[in-house]
This record gives C-alpha cells, sequence and structure tokens, in this order.
C-alpha cells in the first residue's frame, strides 16, 4: 500500500533535509560539544564523553530535522547552533 501524495515532500525539499540531518547535524554536535569543551581547565574528560554523548546528540538531531515540515527553518536552526557554537569556541 503506497502512501499518499500529500504527505510525501518534493524532491528538493526531501534532499534538503537529509543533507540537513547529516551534515548540518553532526557540525552543530561538534562544535556544540567543543564550546563545551572550550570552558573546562582540562577539557579530557569532556572530550572523552563526548565520544559517547555525540553519537546521540547527532541522532536527535537527525530525528527534529525531521518534525519540522519546512527545510529552511531546519537549516535556520543548525545554522544558530553551528554560528553560536563557533563564536563560544574562538572567544
Amino acid at each position: 500500500m503506497p502512501a499518499k501524495a500529500k504527505y510525501l515532500s518534493p524532491g528538493w525539499t526531501r534532499f534538503s533535509k537529509i543533507t540537513a540531518a547529516i551534515f548540518g547535524g553532526y557540525a552543530a554536535t561538534i562544535l556544540l560539544h567543543l564550546a563545551i569543551a572550550n570552558f573546562f581547565e582540562d577539557d579530557t574528560p569532556m572530550l572523552l564523553t563526548s565520544t559517547f554523548t555525540t553519537y546521540l546528540m547527532w541522532c536527535g538531531l537527525m530525528v527534529m530535522v525531521f518534525f519540522i515540515e519546512k527545510a529552511w527553518v531546519s537549516w535556520a536552526l543548525l545554522l544558530s547552533v553551528i554560528l553560536l557554537s563557533s563564536l563560544l569556541i574562538f572567544m
């Protein structure tokens, strides 16, 4: 039984969501962990912990991207996390 056409997103929207989930989610996850580790004097425990929490956060961001209906909203959210984390790292 095929899905109804009204529930399927167009091709470019689907492609944008997939790339946002994979690449944007990964970049946001890594940069957020690096920004948090930047605030600790000894960042070794944070970086070791991030090996486990990175996967969980990346999966959560992937799911979040597909819950949002519009692809540009998910890109805007991920890019804002990326920019904020980058500013925290380099300040």
